[in-house]
């Protein structure tokens, strides 16, 4: 599958349901919407320090729904010469709802913008066994640079593919999408000392610019699981944490941007409902999303619903400046139209959220926050709960260090408890430095203050 088969399969298929809306309309059915979601992939898993498969598959996904009288019906199928049957079947669902709502609607067509295509070329002269290449040279560094280090899983992908949007509203969109894979997991083991879990990926549009970032995140990934060896328990204490990107994201910015969730908002269920124009963070946070971006994963000129992205503030400077709505959520908000939050694919409704978040770096080299004379605990990840209601959250700290004067030790049995929202007033210190989460989102490391932390009390 290369580009030129992928861009005959986008021209057949808007003809094929461009007939079928049309169908649809003869037939009484005045709101219909499909969203096509269609997926090449080549992939090598790794598997116990060895190669395992090599697999390729293919999969095109069809989200019919139809909204009839303020009901909706939707159901989801891989069969495209079946599509009519199942338009109606979407249809029969919709009628037999009992509880119509006049919000409930298909979103009307908008302009939608030219974003940078996803899908470089190159990527088409790339093979699965070039794949298995990059496995094999993965697995002799392993053997060569970190004998210790067992991997436990890992892959290496080509995935290629589409999405596609068309309702009887008139909104169409189509993006094309390619992109090189990698991920690892595993541990490090030395006897009976066995280190945490850890895991890292790269993911890239093209080969030369994925094999440099794989062979970085390979590195981080090895150095990681060496470093948790010889883990020990710690003293309780309170005071600083540093929270590398990874974290930052999964510790307790996740959990403040469901908050700003339509649904959530609408149900009552989010401490930010009326906070638009408020500081609800440290003035040293900004965040925004911005879908333009060239060479991003989460480029696009529309959202699930098919209306348009753009560059659009969420906090700034501690300030809340937005919320995330697809069309249902912004209705019953009492605003017009969404401002292009719609998420998911055509294996579910539209949700609401961001796509490509970018958080704002600082002033600090992220080195310095490593040499702090102060005990500080790097957090690596966390396993525990966390309730988005209130924000409280708790959990055991895996893979984390103990930084003081410059010395880095692996710790372990160490709990942490807080909350997400008081995190946003906790920030002391972001680097100018941060990482591409999943090429998409910018995050850069966090130093926190005021935390618990919680070791065993005689710990050495």
């Amino acid at each position: 599958m290369d580009k030129i088969a992928l861009e005959a399969k986008i021209s057949e298929q808007r003809d094929h349901l461009t007939s079928l809306v049309l169908r649809a309309k003869q037939n009484g059915i005045d709101e219909l919407e499909i969203f096509s979601s269609y997926g090449f992939s080549e992939e090598v898993t790794l598997e116990k320090n060895d190669l395992n498969n090599c697999a390729s598959t293919e999969e095109n996904m069809f989200g019919i729904r139809v909204v009839h009288k303020g009901c909706q019906g939707f159901l989801t199928t891989n069969h495209l010469p079946s599509l009519w049957e199942s338009i109606l079947e979407a249809q029969s669902l919709a009628k037999s709802q009992t509880t119509p709502d006049p919000s409930l609607v298909l979103p009307e067509v908008r302009p939608l913008e030219v974003r940078p295509e996803g899908y470089r070329s190159a990527i088409d002269a790339v093979s699965i066994e070039d794949l298995v290449g990059i496995a094999k040279s993965i697995l002799e560094r392993r053997r060569d640079e970190y004998p210790l280090v067992n991997i436990d899983s890992g892959d290496i992908t080509i995935s290629k593919g589409f999405k596609m949007i068309i309702s009887s509203k008139g909104v169409y969109g189509a993006e094309l999408g390619a992109g090189i894979s990698a991920s690892v997991m595993g541990m490090a083991v030395q006897g009976e000392d066995i280190g945490s879990f850890d895991y890292d990926s790269a993911s890239a549009e093209d080969l030369e610019t994925f094999l440099p970032k794989w062979q970085k995140a390979f590195q981080k990934f090895g150095d990681n699981c060496m470093g948790a060896l010889g883990a020990r328990t710690i003293q309780s204490f309170k005071g600083k944490i540093l929270l590398p990107p990874d974290a930052v994201y999964s510790f307790f910015l996740g959990s403040f941007l469901g908050s700003l969730n339509g649904t959530s908002l609408r149900k009552g269920k989010s401490k930010m409902a009326n906070r638009l124009g408020t500081q609800v963070a440290d003035s040293r946070l900004s965040i925004w999303e911005d879908p333009t971006l060239e060479s991003r994963s989460g480029t696009t000129a529309f959202d699930r619903e098919g209306q348009p992205t753009k560059k659009q503030d969420i906090l700034k400077d501690g300030v809340l400046s937005s919320y995330f709505y697809n069309t249902y959520e912004a209705k019953k908000a009492g605003l017009p139209a969404s401002n292009g939050f719609a998420t998911g694919g055509a294996q579910s409704l539209p949700g609401c959220g961001p796509r490509q978040l970018q958080i704002q770096a600082g002033t600090e080299a992220k080195d310095s926050f490593f040499s702090l004379k102060e005990k500080v605990l790097y957090i690596n990840r966390i396993s525990g709960t966390s309730d988005a209601a209130s924000g409280d959250f708790s959990g055991v700290v895996k893979g984390g260090f103990l930084l003081e004067s410059g010395e880095k030790i692996p710790i372990k049995e160490v709990q942490i408890v807080g909350n997400v929202f008081d995190s946003l007033h906790q920030i002391e210190a972001i680097s100018k430095e941060g990482e591409l989460l999943g090429e998409s989102y910018f995050v850069p490391y966090f130093l926190m203050d005021g935390y618990s932390i919680t070791g065993m009390e005689n710990g050495k």
